[in-house]
């Protein structure tokens, strides 16, 4: 097992309340100059969101699956949909099913959307804790890169933006028919 110590304690730390301090792609440029061929893959694995072998990831990647499945069941059961496409017959974990339902009743999507990125970095925190400079510490920053990532997403002015946008492609279609 390769150890990554130079490289790791040259990463800036990554705080939930904080911005990235840079994106994936440069993530990318240092570590492959840095890591071996096989963990350098396994870490665009991890970025691409393709499923994957490694057991970090595979750990990941179900825990992400199980959010999103339970999100999906219960929006659907909230909208009245009975479908049996909607429902999370899979394998369930009782803090995701009370996170989802947590986020689904809050009247504000925003922190809805923030609350479900929390559940996900703190599960990244969680099966990341013994792991200081080995592939799964860098697999964990680039997962966590990517979380910070789509929470920056969420700002004020994009959001206005992309109503008016909604809002202008709504009115042409009105006007069109």
């Amino acid at each position: 097992m390769a150890s990554y110590y130079y490289l790791v304690a040259t990463l800036p730390l990554l705080r939930y309340e904080s911005q990235g301090p840079f994106d994936t792609v440069s993530f990318l440029e240092q570590c492959k100059s840095h890591v071996r061929e096989h963990d350098y893959q396994t870490i665009v694995s991890a970025l691409s969101g393709r499923n994957s072998s490694h057991p970090f990831l595979k750990k990941w990647q179900q825990f992400a699956s199980m959010v999103k499945k339970e999100l999906n069941d219960q929006r659907s059961k909230k909208l009245g949909l009975s479908t049996p496409k909607y429902r999370n017959e899979g394998e369930k974990e009782f803090r995701i099913g009370e996170a989802v339902r947590q986020a689904i009743s809050n009247e504000n999507a925003l922190e809805a959307e923030l609350s479900l990125l929390s559940l996900k970095w703190k599960y990244l925190d969680e099966i990341s804790a013994l792991h200081y400079f080995d592939v799964e510490a860098l697999l964990a920053y680039a997962v966590k890169l990517q979380l910070l990532k789509r929470k920056s997403l969420f700002t004020k002015e994009e959001g206005n933006a992309e109503f008016k946008r909604l809002f202008s492609n709504l009115q042409s279609e009105i006007a069109n028919t």
